[in-house]
C-alpha cells in the first residue's frame, strides 16, 4: 500500500493527483511494472495538467494547444476522401485531404474552435473573420459542408499553411507515464511518428520555426487506425494567444512551447 495514499474512490479505481515529483509518483510506476509482470495492472491512465505563472507566460516565445473540444462523427465518416498513395505504409502519416471537409452540422460543437476526433480543425466563421482581420499569419480557412454537400456558412476548416517545425530533445514522447514505448511499437522507423502521445512540454528547434502565428509539428503522435490518423501539435505565436484571450475562445488548454 502506499503511504498517504491520496485521491478519492470511483468504484473500482482510484483517482490520484500528484505533482509530478512527487516521491509516489515513482512508487506508483514501480508497483505497476510488478503488477505487469503477473499479467496485471496497477494503472490504468493519467491526464497531466501544466500551470505557469504571469512571467513565464509572458516570456513564452510559442505556445502549444491541447484540445479540450472534440466531437465525432470526423469528416471521413460524412463523405470527407482521403488520398493515401502517399501515406507511409508503416505508420500512415502522410495521408492527404483530397475533398473539402464534410460534417454532420448538428455534432459541431456551438464553439470557436474544436477538433473532430480524426483532428480535423474546425473554427467558426467569428473567428476565422477575426485571425484574418487582424492579419494572423501560417493558416487557411477552408469551406465546410455536410454530407449532402450544403455549405456551412457558420464554420471554417482551419489547416496549416506554414512550414512545419521540428520536435527535439528533451521532449517526451511514449505510451503513458510509465511506458515510453522503449521497443519502439507505436513509433515510425521513418521518424514520422514519434509514439502515442507527448508526456512532457515540447521542445522545438528554433531554426525550423518560419515566425507564423500558427504552425504544426513535422513530427506527428498517434496511431492509423480506422477514420484516426497519426496528427502533428497545433503550436501559435504569442501575438496569437493574446487575442484568442481578447476574443474569449473557451475550452482552450494551452502549454509553453520551448524553442532551442
Amino acid at each position: 500500500m502506499i503511504p498517504g495514499y491520496p485521491g478519492r474512490s470511483l468504484g473500482l479505481v482510484r483517482n490520484v493527483r500528484l505533482p509530478r515529483e512527487d516521491e509516489r509518483v515513482r512508487l506508483i510506476g514501480e508497483l505497476n511494472r510488478e503488477f505487469n509482470r503477473q499479467g496485471r495492472s496497477f494503472f490504468f491512465g493519467s491526464s497531466i495538467s501544466r500551470h505557469y505563472t504571469p512571467e513565464e507566460i509572458q516570456a513564452a516565445e510559442l505556445f502549444s494547444l491541447r484540445p479540450l473540444s472534440i466531437f465525432e462523427p470526423c469528416g471521413e465518416m460524412c463523405g470527407t476522401e482521403y488520398d493515401e498513395s502517399e501515406a507511409c505504409p508503416l505508420c500512415g502519416a502522410g495521408a492527404r485531404q483530397s475533398t473539402e471537409l464534410h460534417l454532420e452540422p448538428e455534432s459541431i460543437p456551438k464553439r470557436d474552435l474544436s477538433f473532430t476526433i480524426a483532428r480535423e480543425v474546425v473554427v467558426s466563421n467569428r473567428l476565422a473573420q477575426a485571425l484574418q482581420a487582424h492579419g494572423m499569419t501560417g493558416a487557411a480557412f477552408l469551406p465546410v459542408r455536410d454530407p449532402t454537400g450544403k455549405l456551412l456558412d457558420d464554420w471554417r476548416q482551419l489547416t496549416i499553411t506554414s512550414a512545419p517545425v521540428d520536435i527535439v530533445p528533451p521532449t517526451l514522447v511514449g505510451s503513458n507515464l510509465f511506458d515510453l514505448d522503449e521497443q519502439g511499437e507505436f513509433r515510425c522507423p521513418q521518424g514520422h511518428v514519434l509514439g502515442l502521445g507527448l508526456l512532457s512540454e515540447l521542445w522545438v528547434r528554433r531554426e525550423s520555426y518560419d515566425g507564423s502565428d500558427l504552425v504544426r509539428t513535422r513530427q506527428l503522435t498517434g496511431l492509423r487506425r480506422g477514420v484516426l490518423h497519426p496528427r502533428p501539435v497545433l503550436l501559435f505565436s504569442p501575438r496569437l494567444y493574446r487575442l484568442l484571450r481578447e476574443l474569449k475562445v473557451g475550452r482552450l488548454v494551452v502549454e509553453v512551447t520551448h524553442l532551442i
